[in-house]
C-alpha cells in the first residue's frame, strides 16, 4: 500500500504548485512503519555464519543499522507537517532544502525488494506453485513501475519550478499548467497517459514535450519501455519454460530413446515397449529421484519411503502386525521395479535371491509346465521361498498380466531386517511351505493329465493308422 500512496501523495499533494497541502493519508502508514521499526529492533534473526538465532538487542540493532534502518527512519516522517512554516510556492523564493526534504519519503521505494520477500514467504506458507509466485512478482513490478513513472512525470516539472524559482503561471511549456483547475484524478490520469504512450512508443499524446526535463523524461520512458517489454517477454517465457521443465525433459528423453533404438537397430516392437515403460514410469514428467534424495536427511528419506509405500503397507497382510521399526527397515530396503504386460518376473527352475511385493497390477502364477495356479492382485507377495535358504530354485513362473508395480526385497536385506525367530519369519516360512506343497500337487496333477492326453493321442493315431491300412486293402 505504501508503495502507491507515498509517491502519489508526495507528487500530487505535498508538491502541489498551487496550494500548500498536507498529507493526511500517509500519517497512518508512518505510524505502522515506526511500529515495524520497533518490532524489527527487538526481533531476533538467524545468523547463517554461526548457524544460530541471534537474540541480543545490540547485535540485532547493529545488523539492522547495516541494512534498512536509516532508510526506514528518514522515509517514515511527515515532513510536510514538520516543514509547513517554511514551505512556499514555486517562484516565491522557496527553499531548495525544504523541497528536497519533502520528497524524502520516496526513499521508501528502496524497500520494494522486501515486498518480494513477503510474497515469497506467503507462497511458501500456503501451497502456491512457483509459477504463480513469479507471475505475481512480475506483474506487481510492472504495475508499480507505471505508477511511479506517472508520479515522476508530474513531480519533475514541479521540482524544476522550485529550483529555477519560476512561478507556475509563467511556465507556458510545462504540460500540467493547463490543467490546474482539474482534480487529482484527472491530473493523475493525464500523467498516466503520458507514461503509457511513451512506454509503448505510440506518440506524445495530448501534451508534446517542450521543456528539457519533459524531453529527457520521454526519452527515458521510451528506452525503458523497450527494456521493460523485453524483460516481461523474457520473464513470461522463463515462467512458461520452468512450469513445463519436467515435461520438456521427458520429451528430450523420448527423443533420446528414438535415437537409441535407431542406432541399435531395434525392432519397432521393442521401441514401443521402451516408450510404454517410460510413459508409465514418469507420467510424461521426467525427474531424477536419486538427485532429489541425495541431499535429504536420512529421516526425511525414510518418511518419503513410508509415504510412497503407504498403499503397499495397507494392502499387504504380512505387514499388519509387524513392529514399526521392523516395518521401516523393510521398506527402506525395498527396490521399486516396473514390469510391462507379459513380462516374466520370475521363472521356474531359476535360482532365487529375493521376494516381491505387488503394489499395483495383476500377475499370473504358473507351474513349471505352464499350468496357471492363480492370479495375484494389489497387496500380494510371491517369491518368499527364495528368502528361506540360499541356492533355492523358483518353483513357479510369475508373469505380469498388465503393467505391474512391484517392490523387491533381497535375501541379504531380509536377513538384516528380520530375525529367524520372529513371527514375521515364521509366517513367511509357513506361507512358503504351503505354496510349495500346493504347487507340487497341481504340477503332479497337470503332468498326469498331460500323460493321459499323450497316451490317448497315441492310441488315436494307431487306430487311425489301422483304419487307413484297412481301407487301402
Amino acid at each position: 500500500m505504501a508503495f502507491f500512496t507515498i509517491p502519489f501523495m508526495v507528487s500530487f499533494i505535498i508538491m502541489d504548485y498551487e496550494v500548500l497541502r498536507l498529507d493526511k493519508v500517509n500519517i497512518y502508514i508512518y505510524i505502522m512503519c515506526w511500529l515495524d521499526i520497533i518490532i524489527t529492533c527487538i526481533t531476533g534473526y538467524y545468523d547463517k555464519k554461526n548457524m544460530r538465532v541471534e537474540l541480543r538487542p545490540l547485535k540485532i540493532i547493529k545488523k539492522y543499522s547495516k541494512g534498512y534502518l536509516l532508510v526506514d527512519i528518514f522515509s517514515s516522517l511527515p515532513y510536510d507537517h514538520i516543514t509547513l512554516r517554511w514551505r512556499k510556492h514555486p517562484g516565491n523564493n522557496s527553499f531548495h532544502a525544504i523541497t528536497l526534504i519533502n520528497i524524502l519519503p520516496l526513499l521508501k521505494l528502496i524497500r520494494y525488494p522486501t515486498l518480494n520477500d513477503y510474497i515469497s514467504q506467503f507462497c511458501q506458507y500456503f501451497p502456491i506453485e512457483n509459477i504463480y509466485y513469479q507471475l505475481t512478482v512480475t506483474l506487481a513490478l510492472g504495475f508499480y513501475l507505471i505508477i511511479w513513472f506517472s508520479c515522476l512525470c508530474y513531480l519533475l516539472p514541479v521540482l524544476m519550478l522550485h529550483f529555477y524559482n519560476i512561478p507556475s503561471m509563467e511556465c507556458d511549456d510545462c504540460w500540467m499548467v493547463g490543467i490546474e483547475n482539474e482534480g487529482l484524478a484527472v491530473r493523475f490520469q493525464h500523467a498516466l497517459f503520458i507514461v503509457l504512450e511513451n512506454l509503448l512508443a505510440s506518440g506524445y499524446g495530448v501534451f508534446p514535450p517542450k521543456t528539457d526535463v519533459h524531453i529527457v523524461l520521454n526519452i527515458i520512458l521510451m528506452l525503458f519501455g523497450r527494456f521493460m517489454e523485453c524483460y516481461m517477454i523474457i520473464m513470461f517465457l522463463q515462467i512458461k519454460t520452468n512450469s513445463k521443465a519436467a515435461r520438456n525433459k521427458y520429451r528430450e528423453l523420448i527423443n533420446q530413446i528414438g535415437a537409441y533404438t535407431r542406432q541399435k537397430q531395434l525392432p519397432l516392437q521393442m521401441k514401443n515397449r521402451l516408450l510404454e515403460y517410460y510413459a508409465y514410469r514418469f507420467k510424461e514428467n521426467f525427474f531424477r529421484e536419486r538427485n532429489i534424495q541425495k541431499n535429504l536427511s536420512e529421516q526425511l528419506r525414510d518418511e518419503i519411503a513410508m509415504q510412497s509405500c503407504r498403499r503397499l503397507v495397507e494392502n499387504v497382510e504380512l505387514f499388519k502386525n509387524v513392529p514399526q521399526n521392523t516395518l521401516k527397515s523393510i521398506i527402506k530396503n525395498l527396490k521399486f521395479e516396473l514390469y510391462l504386460q507379459n513380462d516374466v518376473i520370475t521363472r521356474a527352475g531359476s535360482l532365487g535371491d529375493c521376494m516381491f511385493f505387488l503394489s499395483v497390477g495383476t500377475v499370473a502364477v504358473l507351474t513349471p509346465t505352464g499350468k496357471e495356479i492363480c492370479r495375484l492382485h494389489d497387496g500380494a507377495h510371491f517369491g518368499e521361498i527364495a528368502l528361506l535358504a540360499s541356492d533355492q530354485k523358483r518353483v513357479a513362473t510369475v508373469i505380469a498380466i498388465e503393467i505391474s508395480e512391484v517392490y523387491r526385497l533381497d535375501r541379504k536385506d531380509f536377513r538384516k531386517c528380520i530375525t529367524v525367530n520372529s513371527d514375521l519369519f515364521s509366517s513367511i516360512e509357513r506361507i512358503a511351505t504351503e505354496r510349495i506343497e500346493r504347487t507340487a500337487v497341481i504340477e503332479e496333477h497337470h503332468k498326469k493329465f498331460i500323460m493321459r492326453s499323450s497316451i490317448a493321442h497315441d492310441e488315436n493315431k494307431n487306430i487311425n493308422r489301422q483304419l487307413r491300412l484297412l481301407f487301402t486293402l
